[in-house]
């Protein structure tokens, strides 16, 4: 027979919501006292409400006898007199016992930087309505309904034109995602680069026009000088293979094998057999499991080698033993810079963070993927490791078998995704044309955060990309890994070059090209 004094988790919510806004009526702080006294469930749920993080975090440590009512608080520091404060106790004990039953992992503040570092600027806006003409921007989208131009930090002067959509990325070099742009060099030492997708067109001291025919395909017009057309090579930015680990020689850093950017292993970190190639790394779930990116860094956020802007993938393999139980994170990398953040981690932390969630989810273990887009702010896509709609399950991962992971982000489409071995398993889309605000000046990290959110397990092949994998590249890299080889064909030593020359164009020629191919029509 059911309890008439229970109450869902909705009702708890408008309930608790409304008393501590100070607006329920006698009948409803009757109802709500009386279902919190029987209910361990709803007393849960009234705590994360009442947002009683900082007095789990000094009882949890150092909790030794009765907590007194008149110590309990509710938001903005109200205090919860009477029977409200005494469940609400009840409701401490409980969720300190659930604290310590879950390793002592409760979420709290410091597993986000909330703070909104400087961010560098990369241009000057004039023109337009409503603009105030040489006010300088950082890395965003524009979109031309008047007049607009932009003068970049590398002294080119770009127009907006036709509708134009434009991500102004950096100081030189612009996203074409609608419309069409003029951009024309002051001398011969300007530069200036627009790309679109997998193309790029690039020119020095002289003036070309980019124009987006439909969603495919670029007309490029070359006004004066020369410009040239590029292909993108797709290669990672860094790639970590972890085979220049010698188990013998206890070995404490890893180079990136285009870079050189090292990474410095914790105390808690050992170098075993590779799941691909030689070496791979272990983490052991402790705060010393960590493997620090000493480098790649900028002054200010939007710098440095880290630092992407159109585009971003994840790519790793794994062996988890994650627990999924609450309170549990599990760092596979995470660069905080502020909150211009990027991470992809397993989580279950509950309602604590739900604001970030996009779309939203319910509350129960997934493997995040948080990344800060320009005009959005930071998110993450949450995918629920419940089975459901082709997604895999706690147990599916935590199998003590290998797993190819792959996260991604496309501004050219607007899609943010979560590949599971070799499959897109979930997936959002964000209006078109939002560009990635990371990198600056914090340190990098694999298997951990902050000593806090250590990763149980082995981690091999981690791979950072400038660009969203495509769904066929994924698949093959997953094929490759799968017979133990290497993501992608080892290029010959040498500086790597992200960007292959394919054409070249001189004054009054004009050439269409498939910004995906990177074929001429």
């Amino acid at each position: 027979m059911n309890d008439p004094t229970a109450l869902s988790k909705a009702d708890i919510e408008v309930l608790a919501g409304r008393y501590i806004d100070g607006c329920a009526t006698a009948d409803e702080v009757a109802r709500l006292e009386q279902a919190l006294a029987v209910d361990a469930a709803a007393r849960r749920a009234f705590l994360e409400l009442c947002n009683l993080d900082s007095a789990l975090e000094h009882r949890a440590t150092s909790f030794s006898g009765p907590i007194s009512p008149l110590s309990v608080v509710g938001r903005g520091g109200r205090r919860l007199p009477g029977a409200l404060a005494g469940v609400a106790s009840l409701a401490v004990v409980a969720a300190v016992a659930w604290w310590l039953s879950a390793g002592g992992r409760r979420p709290h503040t410091t597993h986000y930087d909330d703070r909104s570092l400087p961010v560098v600027t990369v241009a000057t806006i004039h023109g337009g309505d409503d603009v105030d003409d040489g006010r300088p921007i950082s890395p965003t989208t524009l979109r031309a309904g008047a007049s607009v131009a932009i003068r970049s930090g590398s002294g080119a002067d770009v127009d907006l034109l036709d509708d134009a959509v434009y991500g102004v990325s950096s100081s030189d070099e612009g996203a074409l995602f609608g419309g069409s742009v003029l951009a024309r060099l002051a001398g011969s030492a300007a530069q200036y680069a627009v790309t679109a997708s997998n193309l790029r067109i690039t020119d020095v001291g002289t003036s070309f026009r980019v124009e987006r025919i439909d969603e495919e395909h670029l007309a490029v017009t070359v006004l004066d000088g020369t410009a040239e057309v590029q292909s993108r090579v797709r290669r990672p930015r860094c790639f970590w293979s972890f085979d220049d680990l010698d188990p013998v020689m206890a070995p404490t850093i890893s180079l990136d094998a285009v870079r050189s950017l090292p990474v410095d292993l914790g105390a808690g970190v050992a170098a075993v057999e590779g799941i691909v190639g030689a070496g791979a790394l272990r983490f052991d779930n402790t705060s010393e499991a960590v493997a620090i990116i000493d480098g790649g860094l900028g002054e200010k956020v939007g710098e440095g080698t880290l630092s992407m802007r159109e585009g971003i993938s994840l790519e790793a393999l794994f062996v988890s033993g994650w627990s999924g139980g609450a309170g549990d994170y599990d760092e596979l990398y995470r660069k905080e810079d502020g909150n211009c953040r990027v991470l992809l981690s397993f989580q279950n932390d509950g309602v604590s963070h739900a604001a970030f969630s996009e779309p939203r989810v319910p509350p129960g273990p997934c493997l995040s993927f948080g990344l800060h887009l320009a005009g959005i702010g930071y998110r993450e896509l949450d995918m629920p490791l419940d089975g459901e709609d082709g997604r895999p399950t706690v147990a599916a991962l935590t199998d003590g078998q290998v797993h190819h992971v792959v996260a991604s982000y496309d501004s050219f489409s607007g899609r943010k995704s979560i590949a599971i071995d070799g499959v897109k398993r979930f997936e959002h889309v964000v209006p078109l044309g939002r560009l990635v605000l990371c990198g600056g000046p914090q340190r990098a990290t694999i298997g951990n955060h902050l000593g806090i959110e250590p990763f149980s397990g082995v981690i091999d092949e981690v791979a950072i990309y400038d660009f969203a994998l495509t769904t066929e590249e994924i698949a093959e890299h997953f094929r490759r890994a799968s017979r133990g080889e290497r993501y992608f064909e080892v290029e010959s030593p040498g500086p790597f070059v992200p960007w292959r020359a394919i054409d070249r164009l001189v004054g009054g020629q004009t050439r269409v090209f498939n910004q995906r191919t990177a074929e001429a029509r």
